[in-house]
């Protein structure tokens, strides 16, 4: 059985993941698909979140860089609302607010929005902004209402990749009951560049690809091997990180 390596570029890092090569019948009927009937089984359930959040890592990658801004925005007790739910639909409103006023005056808003909530943390968003000044203004205008904005500073590295790893997987909070992801439609997509090889060309240890550029090499780091896995199907996941070569 022959497997499908899928290469995510974006600005900072490469992600690889190799998996068993699926075939699927073309269908070329226009008839609508059936209302699904049966419950989703866990396994696909969890292939389809952690999908996801793939998702969200490549588009975090892929748009916010160093000098960008990074949001906390917190809750007052009085102000707290009754659902998670009900929470991020109220950060969405305001930043469809920002969004109106920033696009009358010319300027282009990018941004990324989690919210979540435990059962020993109160809800609050964790809120990614490409770096435009009048934003700062306008969000603690509008947030004020509900209560305060928290560590609101210029990123100072991306490409360790610790932020976004505190953003997508909570950070120190022991206990995560919800969590939902938004962010503006004009996000970059990455370039994915899908290829077939033979299943006898898959190795456990991977070798990096050479830089065309001879100042930088490739590296392999967060190299995670499941064999088999959840499905009983080869996979396997990496990232390709792009390091300048240091000379004397």
């Amino acid at each position: 059985m022959p497997y499908m390596m899928k290469r995510v570029r974006t600005k900072h890092r490469d992600f690889v993941i190799r998996t068993k090569c699926f075939y699927y019948n073309i269908n070329t009927s226009k008839k609508k698909r059936s209302v699904r009937l049966a419950p989703t089984p866990e396994g696909k359930k969890k292939r389809n979140a952690r999908q996801r959040y793939q998702r969200m890592k490549f588009l975090i990658y892929n748009n916010f860089d160093k000098g960008d801004m990074w949001v906390t925005l917190t809750y007052r007790e009085a102000a707290v609302p009754e659902t998670p739910e009900d929470a991020h639909k109220n950060a969405m409103q305001i930043l469809a607010k920002i969004q109106r006023k920033l696009k009358r005056q010319g300027v282009e808003f990018v941004y990324f929005i989690k919210t979540e909530a435990g059962e020993n943390q109160r809800v609050h968003h964790h809120l990614l902004i490409r770096n435009n000044f009048p934003v700062i203004d306008m969000l603690y205008q509008h947030w004020k209402s509900f209560g305060n904005v928290r560590d609101f500073r210029e990123i100072y590295d991306m490409q360790s990749g610790a932020l976004v790893t505190y953003i997508l997987d909570g950070g120190n909070h022991k206990s995560i009951d919800f969590e939902k992801y938004s962010h503006s439609r004009n996000l970059a997509e990455p370039e994915i560049e899908t290829r077939i090889y033979p299943a006898a060309a898959f190795r456990e240890t991977p070798k990096p690809p050479k830089s065309d550029d001879e100042r930088y090499i490739w590296t392999i780091e967060n190299l995670n091997n499941y064999f088999p896995d959840r499905d009983g199907f080869i996979y396997q996941e990496y990232e390709l990180v792009r390091k300048e070569v240091m000379t004397e």
